[in-house]
């Protein structure tokens, strides 16, 4: 199928950006396209105006910090495999990076489009809330810094206003005794998760996210509190009691929080 009929545009500057989204009516931000285009091809949604964002330079560049960095918006999902950007997470992002879709979509997929596609089987979404990355947004209202944890409001559903698009991803540099494990279940390479889990083990203990069992990712206290010795039997109850999950499901799921949890172990800490 083709997707009905619509205005394109395409801003030079953020500003220039902003100031479409304000006129116009029904639009839509086309930043890599992998999520949008298939919804609109198949009459999921049929915006009369798309605003697209890569011929914004500075949208496909970086600023680092001492203690974090900032990836523009347009930053593709290839980027961040083939660290063509700095990396501080001791190699997560590549990881996560690496699993998305086939090399076409992490071609031209992007950072702040998944983000604001807002879907919890995706790879981003569950990551960013992990790590407790937050989105830098403009409007011609002026800019908002949004923690993904509460950008984040259900499947499809952020807090971003019709009139306002994401700028930039704030990431923090990892403290140099964290160790990270991530495990993603699929039916094949490159489809979407159907239980997506990030192990993070730091001094103070461990701290878990599962994407793909709830419209949003979810932190796990339940099992946190068994991540120490992470046996089956366990994990089962544990995150049984934080998915509200039970049979196969729980089953899924616990086993790929394992799988995270063994890799976070096993894992070497490097300096980043």
């Amino acid at each position: 199928m083709k997707p009905a009929d619509f205005t394109y545009h395409r801003p030079s500057t953020a500003e220039q950006a902003a100031s479409l989204l304000a006129e116009l009516s029904d639009a839509k931000v086309l930043a890599g396209g992998q999520s949008l285009l298939p919804i609109m091809n198949m009459r999921l949604a049929s915006p009369e105006h798309l605003v697209d964002l890569t011929a914004i330079r500075g949208l496909r560049t970086f600023t680092e910090a001492d203690d974090q960095i900032r990836y523009g918006a347009t930053t593709t999902h290839m980027m961040l495999e083939e660290q063509l950007v700095p990396d501080r997470t001791n190699g997560l992002l590549p990881r996560a990076a690496s699993g998305i879709g086939y090399r076409a979509i992490r071609n031209r997929g992007t950072l702040a489009g998944s983000l604001a596609h807002a879907d919890s089987s995706a790879e981003w979404p569950t990551i960013m809330a992990a790590v407790d990355a937050a989105v830098h947004t403009l409007s011609v209202r002026g800019t908002r810094r949004i923690p993904v944890r509460d950008l984040l409001r259900g499947f499809f559903t952020t807090a971003l206003d019709e009139d306002e698009f994401i700028t930039g991803v704030e990431v923090a540099r990892f403290a140099p005794e964290t160790r990270w494990g991530l495990y993603k279940m699929a039916r094949k390479p490159g489809e979407f998760a159907e239980s997506l889990a990030v192990a993070l083990l730091r001094p103070d203990g461990a701290e878990l996210w599962l994407g793909a069992a709830r419209d949003v990712p979810i932190r796990l206290p339940n099992t946190e509190a068994v991540a120490e010795s992470p046996e089956l039997p366990d994990l089962l109850d544990a995150v049984g009691a934080d998915t509200g999950s039970d049979g196969h499901q729980r089953q899924l799921h616990a086993v790929s929080v394992q799988r995270a949890l063994n890799a976070a172990h096993h894992q070497e800490v490097t300096r980043v």
